[in-house]
């Protein structure tokens, strides 16, 4: 009879397995059928080496991009002053590892600006983020970890808030006031480095995963 110490090491390489294998599957490395099959020889796997056999040809899980959240720091020593943007009739972009002041206005009026909050630095624990859009748009890019409140009014318009983690004591905290009349206001989420397209072909990814795990997590039916 296996010793206790076995059983839980067999136990969790399966459930490593079925994860690296829902991986795959969500990589469009493995058809629906051959995950089905495989994940059901993991479950009536009785050795580790049947379970390394299952995952061989795949590739492991250190190779694939980390989104793991890692909390921002505030740097107060900055003192950056407020900051004012404008776009009228015209573009206006903010990338890289940019100040941010604890207060940021920014006004496309007729025109469009983006704000990415990637790679930046800040300056205040709160950054408060006043938009006015006229006949314009705002996009506004945050990293996974950076936790974002979006609150306004829309006249014939759209505020569009699609991610941001949840706020915490420990990171600091984006406020978005905006007004947007015949305008679009939109918050979404990347990953550094990472295009839209890019981010939406890892959010079907992630869905697809979520999926798979869940279906992996079913014990097997009986014929």
């Amino acid at each position: 009879m296996a010793d206790s110490s076995s059983l839980v090491a067999l136990r969790d390489r399966r459930e490593a397995a079925i994860q690296q294998l829902a991986d795959s599957f969500a990589a469009d490395l493995l058809t629906m059928d051959q995950f089905d099959e495989r994940v059901a020889r993991a479950h009536a796997a009785a050795t580790l080496a049947e379970l390394d056999a299952l995952v061989a040809d795949l590739p492991p899980p250190a190779g694939a991009k980390s989104t793991a959240l890692v909390p921002l720091s505030v740097e107060p020593s900055l003192k950056e002053p407020p900051k004012r943007f404008r776009a009228w009739f015209g573009n206006l972009e903010r990338h890289g590892a940019w100040v941010v002041p604890a207060e940021l206005t920014v006004s496309p009026v007729f025109g469009s600006s983006v704000l990415d909050f990637r790679e930046a630095r800040f300056a205040a624990k709160t950054i408060t983020l006043h938009a006015t859009v006229i006949f314009g748009a705002l996009e506004v890019i945050v990293p996974p970890q950076l936790a974002v409140e979006c609150e306004g009014t829309s006249i014939f318009a759209s505020i569009e808030s699609h991610g941001g983690a949840i706020a915490d004591p420990d990171r600091p905290l984006l406020r978005i006031i905006g007004t947007a009349l015949f305008g679009n206001i939109e918050v979404s989420t990347r990953l550094p480095g990472e295009s839209a397209s890019d981010a939406r072909r890892r959010r079907r990814q992630e869905r697809k995963a979520l999926s798979a795990a869940r279906r992996a997590a079913l014990p097997p039916r009986s014929e």
